[in-house]
């Protein structure tokens, strides 16, 4: 039954957590709040209409590290709750007001002035998961929703947004009141203020008003970032049959961002990290380019834009089913690249999920997507949340058909509009517009761990096709999938057939007469989640490259790297002309793990004929993976052409220091100096400069640590720390690190420990697992801190233990770059 749990999520003390109920509801909030911009502090009112469910019913709000200045009631304050206690009955309404005064450590940001380019502070909020509760007093729970007002008060020049319409402006001398009017019920997570020197663009979407909050020292960069919105909204609306749900949406670009953005309703707030000029977006053709983009803002955009409907007008009604928020964003972002980008934008999206989702599984723990087996709501906000449940979603659309998956989520979206809800209401949709009984879908692939992996042989004799399919999945996954699969046959003679199995056993065996195969594949339009553990003839993989099906093609990539034999690296090259971007990337990749002579040949060769930035990454990538000499001289003219893309770059300066060429480290201090959308270059050059491990690089990577250098680049530096060893220098400013008020560097630091794998990190993990004010930082030293226990208690297994934090390092950083582009 160890399905049903996972693998290596829970700690020991987790107990199960369930959705709290309050003896009341809140009919509205009115929020008053002065912000000092200065000071890092907040003084308000709460003025709270409440009815109470029972007799004498207590109204808890969450106020965490507050000065409670007075309560309409006869109250309670342990420093972290307000129990408030009218005398009423069930039935009655009240008016519950707390003044409050508050220096928040968390929930609300106070972003100091950057002299190179920020000149005013600017103030957000960051509510999810139970955050808002550190800057006003709140019933701080997904599974209670109310409208509210917020009349926020600031200094002028200073503009403030928030949720909802602007009801008026009231002027105040140097000072200004903006009121914000959220007239729908929402959970108090979505609650957001952004304040700041921002230029307000405004457009129209049908009848919905589009604005974009930008700071002025971001200039006319922002249309880059937000040139499809309307498209996307338009799209989303018929997609799902339900229009956008508000009156208004804004897009709020603030510096220092801990996330990529956060679908506040109505009011999403978004890194300035995401503001790219034209170059980052197409380095090698005109704007728009959707066929060539390199980095495009379109899946952030897209994402939060899709917690418009799901995550905000229905919500998860207790964290351990975020699924319903973070499931469904990233699966409606992929529908929103299949309506712009074409079908096998679309699958390769998908498929990048899925490798996204096994990174997390091999090298951290496996869980079901649906869990209330967690301590820290942050814990859930993982890969198994967002691209494991995109994954099983587009299963689901494939089990029901496109028609009926889409008439469900109408079914649900107006069942539940305004409402809190758990992934059974979902369900019950979902069989309601199909008709079909559903549970045992909902049981393997929501409520239990691990996925499908399927080990497929062929053999042919006597006239007869043998296919053999087998299940095995390890302990931490469903016993025995029931799966309806599809396999295609080509024969020799150019015919095509395809065949059901209806796999729900361990093994399945099927045997065809149609003639002599020319290669076999395994759900050829990729329908459903697994993994695949491929037993086929070399000349059939490469006969499989050809295929028409965009996943038989990566199928015969995955063989054709494991057979590292010339011939496969021949196709493996005339794969890197593949129709496809995806494809040849990944054929690239594959020749990198060949390694040979003969690869690095092809993959410098391959390199001039292709114009799709993400190839020539991926290119770039694979020569450092190859850690040949013979590549450096490429690589070194890659990365100093400054008419290239500034990611291939950057990972141009990365594969530098791996290969340790004899004049990589003049290079890569060159490269330093190259400006480049968010420092890419120079943070590719720090890290490649970190392989190379000298005393002189070291010096340098240090220098990048201060608090004067960018945060980017800062977050590179302090993670680049590892590959130095554990000397008394590295070891002084990682644990500085650790306690920097950047989550960002925090975290680069918690990482940079994981390599160093030193016992004296270890109080230094402890505390940060203890008392970090941020769950992500709490959960990933409590990681590190067992896996430098379990490296203090497995010293003759060395090297087996350093491969697995190397990988695990790279996951950890996957993560953090993840977090820096989407998310919440």
């Amino acid at each position: 039954m160890k399905h049903l749990v996972g693998r290596d999520f829970a700690f020991p003390e987790y107990l199960p957590r369930y959705p709290r109920s309050y003896d009341f509801d809140v009919v509205h909030m009115r929020l008053d709040v002065d912000i000092d911009v200065e000071g890092g502090a907040v003084e308000g009112a709460v003025r709270y209409r409440v009815k109470a469910k029972k007799d004498g019913a207590k109204v808890l709000l969450d106020a965490v590290e507050m000065e409670v200045l007075d309560v309409s009631h006869d109250y309670y304050y342990d420093g972290e709750k307000i129990e408030v206690r009218p005398q009423w009955r069930a039935g009655e309404e009240a008016e519950v007001v707390v003044r409050y005064r508050a220096r928040p450590r968390t929930g609300m940001y106070f972003v100091k002035p950057d002299m190179r380019q920020r000149r005013t502070i600017y103030v957000w909020t960051q509510g999810e998961s139970e955050y808002n509760r550190y800057w006003v007093p709140i019933p701080d729970s997904p599974n209670i929703k109310f409208p509210w007002t917020v009349a926020v008060t600031v200094p002028k020049p200073f503009v403030a947004g928030s949720n909802g319409v602007l009801v008026e402006i009231r002027d105040r001398g140097e000072r200004q009141t903006y009121v914000w009017d959220m007239r729908h019920p929402m959970s108090p997570y979505l609650l957001a203020i952004a304040v700041g020197d921002f230029e307000v663009h405004r457009e129209k979407c049908g009848e919905v008003l589009l604005e974009y909050y930008v700071p002025k020292y971001v200039g006319d960069a922002w249309r880059f970032s937000f040139y499809n919105t309307c498209r996307i909204m338009e799209f989303f609306s018929e997609y799902l049959g339900v229009s956008y749900p508000y009156e208004r949406y804004a897009q709020v670009v603030v510096p220092e961002f801990i996330y990529g953005g956060m679908e506040n309703t109505t009011f999403t707030i978004l890194t300035d990290w995401t503001i790219h000029d034209k170059h980052a977006h197409c380095p090698y053709a005109g704007f728009p380019c959707p066929e060539h983009e390199d980095f495009s803002s379109d899946p952030l955009v897209a994402h939060e834009m899709a917690h418009m409907w799901f995550g905000d007008l229905v919500t998860a009604k207790d964290w351990g089913h975020i699924a319903i928020n973070e499931s469904f964003a990233t699966f409606v972002e992929a529908l929103w690249t299949e309506r712009f980008k074409g079908r096998d934008e679309y699958l390769y999206e998908i498929y990048t999920n899925f490798k996204t989702y096994l990174g997390e599984y091999s090298r951290r723990y496996s869980r079901p997507i649906v869990t209330n087996l967690y301590k820290i709501p942050d814990e859930v906000f993982d890969r198994h949340a967002y691209e494991k449940g995109s994954v099983v979603l587009h299963m689901l659309r494939n089990l029901l058909g496109e028609g009926t998956f889409r008439k469900g989520l109408r079914l649900f979206l107006e069942r539940y509009r305004y409402k809190a809800v758990d992934m059974e209401d979902l369900r019950k949709a979902m069989e309601e517009a199909s008709g079909q009984d559903l549970e045992w879908f909902w049981k393997q692939f929501f409520y239990s761990a691990g996925h499908p992996v399927l080990k497929a042989s062929w053999s042919y004799s006597d006239g007869v096709l043998k296919l053999q399919i087998k299940q095995v999945q390890g302990e931490d996954s469903y016993p025995v999938y029931t799966l309806p699969l599809e396999v295609k046959v080509v024969y020799e003679d150019g015919r095509r057939e395809r065949k059901e199995v209806a796999l729900n056993e361990k093994e399945a065996t099927l045997h065809l007469s149609g003639g002599k195969p020319r290669y076999v594949c395994v759900d050829p339009a990729f329908r459903i989640m697994k993994a695949l553990d491929l037993q086929y003839p070399l000349e059939s993989a490469v006969a499989m490259l050809e295929d028409e099906d965009m996943y038989c093609r990566l199928q015969a990539i995955d063989v054709l790297k494991k057979n590292g034999s010339s011939r496969a690296v021949d196709a493996l090259a005339k794969a890197l002309q593949d129709k496809f971007w995806g494809v040849a990337a990944e054929a690239a990749r594959a020749l990198g793990e060949v390694g040979t002579a003969e690869a690095v040949s092809r993959l410098i060769e391959a390199y001039g004929k292709v114009m799709h930035p993400r190839v020539r990454r991926a290119i770039v990538e694979a020569l450092g993976a190859t850690r040949r000499r013979e590549a450096a001289e490429f690589l070194d003219k890659v990365l100093h052409d400054p008419n290239e893309s500034y990611y291939v770059r950057s990972e141009a300066a990365r594969s530098l220091g791996k290969i340790k060429w004899d004049f990589a480290e003049h290079s890569l201090r060159k490269a330093l100096e190259y400006p480049s959308h968010l420092d890419v270059i120079k943070r590719g050059a720090l890290e490649g400069l970190a392989e190379l491990g000298t005393e002189d690089v070291l010096k340098i990577v240090l220098r990048h640590t201060e608090p004067d250098v960018s945060t980017p680049v800062r977050m590179t530096a302090v993670q680049a720390l590892g590959k130095f060893g554990a000397r008394r220098e590295v070891l002084e400013v990682v644990k500085r690190a650790m306690r920097d008020e950047n989550f960002r560097v925090r975290y680069a630091a918690v990482t940079a420990a994981l390599e160093l794998l030193d016992p004296r990190l270890l109080p230094d993990l402890q505390e940060r697992a203890e008392q970090d004010i941020d769950g992500r930082i709490r959960r990933m030293a409590r990681e590190v801190a067992d896996k430098i226990k379990k490296f203090m208690d497995r010293g003759t297994e060395y090297q087996k233990l350093r491969e697995e934090v190397e990988k695990l390092r790279e996951e950890y950083r996957k993560v953090l770059d993840r977090v820096s582009r989407l998310e919440r």
